[in-house]
Formats: C-alpha cells, sequence, structure tokens
C-alpha cells in the first residue's frame, strides 16, 4: 500500500480539516463579534459618563455662583477697606475647593483686594471677562483667557450691589486652567484610565478648556465632528477620528444650562483590542482542549467505521493471488459495509467457481471425457 493513499488517511485529513476550520471560525468569529459589542459597549458607557459629568459640572458652577453671590452681600465689601475685604476673600479660598484665587474689583475695573495674595490691589482690569462683567453686570462665566498675572484662566464673576440697589462692581473667582483646579478635581479621574480613556472639555466656541494632557489646553478643536455636535446641544456617540488622527469612540454631552460647554469622554479605538484578543485567547484555550477530546473519540469511531472496509480491501487484493484465503471475520453493522462485504464475497465465490470448473476441464482428456 506504499504510495497509495487509503481512506483511514482521507478521512483523517477531512476530520483535521473540519476541525482546523472550525477552530479558525469560532477564534474569528468571537474576535470580530467581541470588538463589536465592546465598542457598542465604550460608546454608550463613554456617552453615560459624558451626561453625568455634565451635570455635575453643570452643579459645580452653579454652586460657585451661588457661594459668589451670597458673599456679593457682605457689608464689608462696602466699606473699600482693601485689608478686611482681603481677609473676606481668603475666607472664600479657604472654605471652599472652587477657585484659585478671588477678588473685588469696583465699578471702574479697578481691583479693591484679592486672595490668597494683595498683588493685584490697585490694578485696572482691562481683560475680557472684567470688561464683560462690568458691562453685564449679571452672573458670568467667562471663556478662556490669559489675564494680568499672564495666566489662562476662566472668570466666575457676580455682581455686586450696594442697599439702594447701585451697581458698586463684581465679586470674582478665577480658575486656572493650567493649574490644579476644581475642574481637575471633577473630571480627572476617569474610571477606565487603564485603557487610555479620558475626558476632555470645550467652551462655546470650541476651546479646550480642561484636558489631561495640558499642552492641548486652549486648543481650539472645532473641526472634531463630535465637538461640532455637543456645541451644539446635542448628546450621543460617535465613532471619530481626532485632530491627530487617532480613532476614538467618544460620548458626548452638553452642559448647556450655566457654561455653554461641551464635555466629551472617549477611548482609543485600539484599546478595545487587548480585551478582544485575551477573549479570544480564552475561547482558543477551551476550543483546543474541546476539538482534543472529539478528536480522540473521532480517531476511535473511524477505526471502527474503517477498520472493516479496509479489512475488506485486503482480502479482495488478497484473494487474486491466495484464491484459497478463508474469509475474515468482518462485521457489517452499518450499509455500506453489509451490501459491499455480501458484493465481494458474491464475487469471489463466482470467482472460485469459475476457478474449480476450469481446473476439472483441464484435468480430462480430450479424447475420451475421462
Amino acid at each position: 500500500l506504499k504510495g497509495t493513499l487509503t481512506i483511514q488517511w482521507l478521512i483523517l485529513g477531512l476530520l483535521a480539516f473540519a476541525m482546523l476550520g472550525t477552530y479558525a471560525g469560532s477564534v474569528i468569529s468571537s474576535v470580530v463579534v467581541s470588538r463589536n459589542n465592546l465598542e457598542i459597549n465604550y460608546l454608550i458607557e463613554n456617552q453615560y459618563y459624558a451626561q453625568k459629568l455634565a451635570a455635575v459640572t453643570d452643579s459645580l458652577f452653579v454652586n460657585m455662583i451661588k457661594n459668589l453671590t451670597m458673599e456679593a452681600r457682605n457689608e464689608d465689601l462696602m466699606t473699600n477697606d482693601s485689608r478686611k475685604i482681603h481677609k473676606e476673600l481668603d475666607v472664600i479660598l479657604q472654605s471652599t475647593t472652587y477657585f484659585n484665587s478671588t477678588f473685588f474689583a469696583d465699578k471702574t475695573g479697578r481691583v479693591v483686594a484679592s486672595a490668597p495674595d494683595m498683588a493685584l490691589n490697585g490694578t485696572k482690569l482691562t481683560s475680557v471677562g472684567a470688561k464683560k462683567s462690568l458691562e453685564k453686570k449679571v452672573p458670568i462665566i467667562s471663556k478662556p483667557y490669559v489675564g494680568v498675572t499672564g495666566k489662562l484662566i476662566l472668570l466666575i464673576s457676580v455682581p455686586v450691589f450696594d442697599e439702594s440697589g447701585s451697581y458698586e462692581g463684581f465679586l470674582a473667582g478665577t480658575i486656572y486652567l493650567h493649574e490644579d483646579n476644581s475642574l481637575i478635581q471633577v473630571l480627572g479621574q476617569h474610571p477606565k484610565h487603564e485603557n487610555n480613556s479620558y475626558v476632555y472639555v470645550v467652551d462655546s466656541e470650541g476651546n479646550i478648556i480642561y484636558h489631561p494632557d495640558k499642552n492641548r489646553i486652549n486648543d481650539n478643536v472645532k473641526e472634531n465632528k463630535v465637538v461640532q455636535y455637543v456645541l451644539e446641544g446635542r448628546n450621543g456617540n460617535l465613532e471619530v477620528t481626532n485632530t491627530k488622527g487617532i480613532a476614538m469612540l467618544a460620548g458626548y454631552a452638553s452642559a448647556a444650562s450655566t457654561s455653554k460647554w461641551g464635555i466629551v469622554s472617549q477611548t482609543p479605538k485600539e484599546s478595545v483590542m487587548e480585551p478582544t484578543f485575551e477573549m479570544a485567547r480564552q475561547v482558543s484555550l477551551i476550543a483546543i482542549l474541546f476539538m482534543l477530546f472529539v478528536f480522540a473519540l473521532s480517531l476511535i469511531m473511524l477505526k471502527k467505521i474503517v477498520n472493516p472496509i479496509r479489512n475488506l480491501a485486503l482480502y479482495a487484493k488478497q484473494m487474486t493471488t491466495e484464491p484459497s484465503r478463508p474469509v475474515p471475520q468482518i462485521p457489517n453493522w452499518y450499509f455500506e459495509l453489509k451490501e459491499l462485504k455480501r458484493a465481494i464475497l458474491i464475487a469471489v465465490d463466482f470467482y472460485q467457481t469459475k476457478l474449480t470448473n476450469a481446473e476439472s476441464e483441464s484435468n480430462l482428456d480430450p479424447l475420451t471425457g475421462f
């Protein structure tokens, strides 16, 4: 049988191909399904997280304004005693974690007192935030701007009126965007930071006012599709390529009630692949163990199915050289084997009968017939 394929090897090859194909299909399908499900989950989770942070951020700024509004009723602000006002401003800083600094400016925009130090006392404010506070005479959350200290800040201010209702100036707290601040405390701890997930915040013009990478603060990212949606007041999720060309799974929400900001929580798409490959590895281990069991069981069944046919084929082959060879004990427990065995035995019986007759005729005398 050398150089000749046998049914046993053919079936073994087919079985191996089927099992390997099944294994490859199960691993590939698990990777695809897992990746798709994880991407959907990340999109939904990031959206919910962005919505939660939007609500928390709105609440944070509502409380900032309430705190300043309450302090703006303090009669000490009307004294023009800068040291006394400084003490009150310092109390505001010590009693909350909202602001990096506070100050009171009169109706001409001159700083009467400031805290934690008095370095700004007497300074005439010309910044965008200060001008808007003086002009509007209502609670203001400014856009990011560089203040007189040279720092990029947000200004949260409320108007100050005397007992007769005359405008006296504004009380303000500042947030230094490039330093530790209340925004970092609220936004800086993403629950999935180990997957490189993070949050960033944009103002109403698309400028970044919070980002874990402080070098990105004040960058304008309005061309980002997610930023465009969130500045329209939408909440949702989207797979998007950011301004650095990285594919992101982003959820977004608008903090529209106070600050008109947008909150974006996002995860790099490539981060999804690590848990996907881990799942594929686990599926592979289970599949391999199961395949080994099935393969061993298949070998046992294969022998029971193939060996009778193989023995029958060997018997038929040997009959051509050993006609008197006895019929082997071959079970016939399935239809094809039973019919094949019957056909071969009939052919062998016919062959032996013809051979016997030929031998008998060769021994007769052609003249006498005996």
